[in-house]
Parts: structure tokens; sequence; C-alpha cells
């Protein structure tokens, strides 16, 4: 990214981190390995029963053979890819860092695990993160997969350690995901929700009228630029023990400087009000504080923006 402030981290014990890290991407490999084997070993579990089935002695055809077929099938299949979900969800260890080397990237498809996870863990106050690591990974894809956002990833020692994820044309952005991922966040927030009939009424009273308002506007508006829109800065987390190396500041410059690229004059953010937020860590990077604000679920927000001088874009 052009013009971005290098701030490196070095492990503080570069074998431990180092081991931690191999054992973390080892049980990471193991979980898309059982994933990839689980509907083989489905179809083996399935076929197998089958096929004792129609050879002598075993060659009644009654329910009760049928559904032990079924329930070996989906135990064999379902076993598997819990074991590789769990292991995939789960952050690698991180120690203390301090100034050091670091790398910023756009974040890849097979870093959405990590993010997802991360933002579980940081940034658990949403309503995103309370419909599962699934969906999660699916939102975070939304940045990733379009030409009207930004998804970077910190890393150090080759281990991730950080995200930001932000808004360049919030307009396009809108209509992107509608166009594109609409039906499948849908899907996937649909079969969330069922899993979890409390936030049922949350999102109905919170959301369902929002959603369908804004729906209405994206189809009636023409598809033209976002002139005078502010790029969004959505969401920064870095990992737990990754804190105090200057990382979080690096991923806000890093999309600032994407913003800059991008033509924008302005920035804005939302982040919680009181010691949940990061309020401090915006005004100590020169971020102007904006008139509060309540979310849709009636927390105590604060916005912040920043200015791009038009001479320095």
């Amino acid at each position: 990214m052009s013009g971005a402030r290098p701030v490196p981290v070095i492990p503080e014990d570069r074998h431990t981190i180092g081991k931690a890290r191999e054992n973390h991407l080892a049980a990471v490999r193991r979980a898309r390995l059982l994933r990839r084997v689980a509907p083989v070993a489905a179809l083996a579990a399935a076929g197998i029963p089958y096929g004792l089935h129609h050879t002598t002695p075993l060659t009644g055809h009654g329910l009760s053979i049928t559904l032990v077929v079924i329930a070996a099938a989906a135990v064999v299949a379902v076993i598997p890819t819990a074991l590789g979900r769990r292991a995939e969800r789960q952050l690698p260890v991180v120690l203390a860092l301090r100034p050091g080397a670091a790398d910023i990237r756009a974040i890849e498809t097979d870093d959405l695990d990590f993010g997802a996870a991360l933002h579980a863990e940081t940034l658990p106050h949403g309503f995103f993160a309370e419909l599962g690591h699934r969906f999660l990974r699916a939102y975070l894809a939304t940045f990733v997969d379009s030409p009207h956002a930004v998804a970077l990833l910190v890393s150090a020692q080759d281990a991730p350690v950080g995200t930001v994820v932000g808004i360049l044309r919030p307009d396009e952005q809108a209509r992107w995901v509608l166009r594109h991922r609409g039906v499948r966040l849908a899907l996937i927030g649909g079969i969330a929700l069922a899993a979890r009939p409390r936030l049922v009424l949350r999102f109905a009273r919170t959301r369902i009228s929002r959603y369908r308002r804004a729906w209405g506007r994206r189809r009636a508006s023409p598809a033209s630029g976002s002139t005078g829109q502010p790029a969004v800065l959505s969401h920064v987390a870095v990992a737990p023990g990754a804190g105090g190396a200057g990382l979080g500041g690096q991923l806000v410059h890093a999309f600032v400087d994407a913003a800059r690229d991008a033509g924008c004059s302005r920035v804005v953010l939302a982040t919680l009000a009181g010691e949940n937020g990061a309020a401090g860590f915006y005004r100590r990077l020169g971020w102007v504080e904006r008139t509060p604000h309540r979310d849709f679920d009636g927390q105590s927000m604060i916005s912040f923006s920043l200015q791009l001088p038009s001479e320095e874009r």
C-alpha cells in the first residue's frame, strides 16, 4: 500500500511464537483435510452397509436398515466437519510483541476464517458477531471481493495478527453487495437466526424495516458515482497479545492511504462509547470527534472523521 508507514513487530521469543504458529497452521491444515474427507467418508459409510445389506444373509429390506445407513452417513460426515470448523475458528497464539518487522497485505480467501474468528473475539458487541462464524466469514468476504471496499491484514513472523476493513464508495458497495452477495447473506443469516431464536425478535424489531427501506432506495436510485460521500472505516481488530506494538495505528493509516489513493476527501467511522470502545485511540491519531448517536441496538456510539487535504490526494 503506497504511503504506508511500517510499524514492524518482533516476537519477544522467536522460538516460542514460531512453534505456536506452526502448531496452529498444522491444526488448520488438518481441519481443512477433515472437511474435504468428510463427504467421501459419508459415501463410504452409506455404501458399505448398503452393500452388506444386499449380500447374504442380509437380504431383507426394512426401514430400520435404511435409517441405520442414513444415520451412519450423517455421523461420519458431521463429526469431521465439526472438528475441522472448530480448529479453523481458533485464533493463532500471539505472544507479547514489541516494535519490529510487520507486513500488511490484502486479505485473501484463505484468511477469512482468521478474520471471522478475530472479529468474534475482539468485536463481540455487534449483531453480526452474534450470528456466528459462518455469517461473519461471508460478511467479511464482501469487503475482500468488492472493488468498492478495502480489506487488509497485518502479519508478524508470517502469523496474522490484525485486520482492517472499510468502504471506499458506500453507494456502490451497497449495490454490489445486494447484487452479488445479497441472496447468500440472507440465506446464511436466516439459518443463523433459526438456530438462535432469541435473536429473531431483536432482528425484527431493529432491522427488518430499515433493511427494506434501504433496499427500496438502492433499487430506485440511479447507479451514479459516490461523489462527495466519505469513505467508511468499518472494523479494525488486533489479536489479543499483539496490542501495544502500533499495529492498530498501522492498519488505520493503511486504510486512510487507500482512501486517499481512491480520491476520497474524508474518512468516517463509529466506535462504542465508554471503556469498551476505542475513542481515545482515534483521538490520539488525530481524528475529529462528532456528535454521539445510538446504533440499531440502542448502544451509545461516538462518530469520528478525518479530513484528507486536497493537496495530499
